[in-house]
């Protein structure tokens, strides 16, 4: 016999979810939304007042965590090392943006959530999804005027609604079916945006996520999106996206066609590859990599490419070490995945399958940076799950029977 909820039952669990879950959620769907408050960018109160909340929950107690630090101890080591040496303008800022995930995932590591505080979380991922679906709308006007623009400015939707797409992936493969539907809508806005790697990694995150699933399912997955793919390809805005003179095929997406648009990146690229070249195992310090990138475009600060960034400002061994770091943590979430069970399974996959997108969008662009729109709730979804592990008879073994709290959407 199900027990019926209440609102108010409804409201007051969502009470006792701690803040700095809301902290993450919040600022994050503000992040993407914009503006400025108080003279400065929303996207930097987006990662600094979560930073802070997940500082100040360390002063209530020594309650211990349950986050790997170990495996980012190396990583968090190279970052500190080379910012006291550092002279490059803005590097503070920089080396405690790098860190701020990892503070906030071991920060949530130490809210122990049961089966039940794990799906209000899952709920609050789909409010959030919901809340990215609406700003989309808004930005683009596209309610009112039915038609897409050619140019967007949604890179912060893309990036947080891949992380999203991430979490829904994994909640669909391991039973929960109307999570498809979530993350199709979500997929969707890179589609609207015309980002190219975030159509890719978005896409991608459902064929390739972690979580078990049939091979066949996969490749049908897969065939799907690669037939919708290439219908896409030849529309009248993806073509202007790719090509300088507007049209071209499939087989033209190369990096020395010239006709290939590459939204001045291949400049960029080829003279901090040129920088790696200079100091190629310690790099140039933290940092650096900005001064180049403003001198080349005269206003640009990154380089949309993190692992040249990482290469120019910290070297090869800098590099390495923060590869490492990411495969040691994918292979660690993905062991304690398969151990556990109950909602924080969903969790433990969706952080590991974070990883595969978190390094394709290395590649094009400042994830890494990025705190306020992936970073944070990336570690967040990590630190919950690693968090679950401590409540008694979870995580690993069958949860305690309790009464099922679900929300009706």
């Amino acid at each position: 016999m199900k027990m019926k909820i209440t609102r108010s039952k409804r409201l007051s669990a969502y009470k006792k979810i701690h803040p700095l879950i809301w902290a993450v959620l919040i600022s994050t769907i503000l992040s993407c939304f914009g503006g400025k408050l108080l003279g400065k960018s929303i996207s930097g109160y987006g990662w600094l007042v979560p930073l802070s909340i997940a500082l100040i929950s360390f002063l209530k107690g020594p309650r211990s965590f349950k986050f790997p630090l170990l495996v980012w101890l190396p990583w968090i080591s190279v970052v500190v090392v080379y910012q006291i040496v550092a002279d490059a303008e803005n590097s503070f800022q920089r080396s405690i943006m790098l860190l701020a995930p990892l503070v906030i995932g071991l920060a949530a590591s130490r809210i122990y959530l049961d089966d039940n505080g794990l799906q209000l979380f899952l709920n609050l991922c789909r409010l959030m999804a919901g809340a990215l679906i609406v700003i989309v709308l808004y930005k683009t006007n596209l309610l009112l005027s039915g038609t897409l623009p050619f140019r967007t400015g949604l890179a912060p939707e893309v990036i947080t609604g891949s992380i999203l797409c991430v979490i829904f992936a994994s909640s669909y493969a391991l039973g929960n079916n109307k999570d498809a539907a979530w993350w199709a809508a979500i997929a969707v806005i890179p589609l609207i945006a015309v980002t190219r790697m975030g159509m890719t990694a978005s896409a991608m995150s459902l064929p390739l996520t972690l979580a078990p699933m049939k091979v066949a399912k996969r490749l049908a997955f897969l065939a799907l999106i690669a037939v919708f793919g290439l219908s896409f390809f030849y529309t009248e805005r993806v073509q202007q996206k790719m090509f300088y003179s507007g049209e071209g095929r499939i087989e033209e997406v190369k990096w020395d066609n010239p006709n290939f648009a590459t939204s001045g990146r291949k400049h960029i690229w080829d003279r901090i590859a040129e920088g790696i070249g200079e100091s190629p195992w310690v790099g140039h310090g933290a940092n650096s990599s900005e001064a180049v990138v403003s001198f080349i475009t005269d206003g640009l600060t990154h380089p949309h490419n993190d692992w040249l960034r990482l290469a120019y400002d910290y070297g090869y061994l800098g590099t390495i070490v923060f590869g490492m770091s990411v495969i040691w943590q994918s292979i660690d979430l993905f062991k304690r995945a398969r151990r556990a069970l109950g909602t924080s399974r969903i969790l433990f996959y969706a952080g590991a399958s974070s990883m595969i997108i978190f390094v394709l969008f290395m590649l094009t662009d400042n994830v890494i940076l990025y705190a306020s729109f992936f970073g944070n709730l990336q570690f967040t979804v990590i630190g919950l799950a690693y968090g679950a592990i401590s409540v008694p008879n979870f995580g690993g073994r069958p949860p305690i029977k309790a009464r099922k709290f679900k929300i009706r959407w």
